[in-house]
């Protein structure tokens, strides 16, 4: 935490970095999606508007998730290996955001970013676990720890490999079975599914800033 590190100047270098790094990751993401979802909102193809809402919660859920780990364990030493897989995890974002118009590309480029978010949450909750004696000094902090640990291992042991096996399913119904899913447009009900899936994380993330935030209140006081 940057309220008791020893290192105040160093830490906030650091958190400028990540900062700039999640806008600048996202930004490329958003416009790629800007652009293929011209396509489908000009010409009215309402089949494929569930993709673009899709994609928009992706990256509501990516950018909030960034924010509240970067406010709440994000510090000096810088580490690298976490900055990278944010490199990977938006790369795979624009791959799955220029196929909005075609499923089985759709599900199998977000399988992968589930995937990413898998190896980034492991990493991150290694970054936490380095970082618990800097919680250890107050109540408060130890309330905060608690918090972000649990949190941490919920979204990494359940929501991520859950949301894999999900896009692992459509991709293999998408391809084992074309006419049924694209022909006949079954492939809709796969992306409303991923829609309120996505929805019930992001609701699950902003209750979880909300009350991050509180707490990080706490410990500033």
């Amino acid at each position: 935490m940057r309220s008791i590190s020893k290192h105040s100047k160093l830490d906030q270098f650091t958190l400028d970095i990540e900062f700039l790094l999640i806008s600048v990751v996202q930004g490329v993401a958003l416009s790629v999606l800007a652009i293929s979802s011209v396509a489908p909102i000009s010409d009215l193809t309402f089949a494929y508007w569930p993709y673009i809402i899709s994609a928009f919660i992706v990256l509501f859920i990516f950018w909030s998730q960034a924010i509240v780990h970067a406010l709440s364990f994000i510090d000096w030493p810088l580490d690298l290996s976490h900055n990278f897989l944010y490199f990977l995890a938006s790369f795979v974002q624009v791959l799955s955001f220029s196929k909005v118009t075609d499923p089985l590309h759709w599900f199998s480029f977000m399988s992968g970013l589930f995937a990413v978010a898998i190896v980034l949450y492991y990493v991150d909750y290694k970054l936490i676990l380095n970082r618990k004696e800097d919680f250890s000094q107050s109540q408060n902090g130890k309330n905060l720890y608690d918090h972000l640990v649990s949190q941490h291992v919920l979204e990494m042991k359940f929501l991520a490999p859950a949301g894999l096996l999900f896009n692992l399913i459509a991709s293999y119904l998408i391809w084992k079975y074309p006419v049924t899913m694209i022909t006949n447009q079954y492939h809709i009900v796969l992306i409303c599914l991923q829609v309120f899936f996505q929805a019930g994380i992001l609701f699950n993330s902003i209750k979880s800033f909300k009350k991050r935030s509180l707490l990080i209140e706490k410990v500033i006081d």
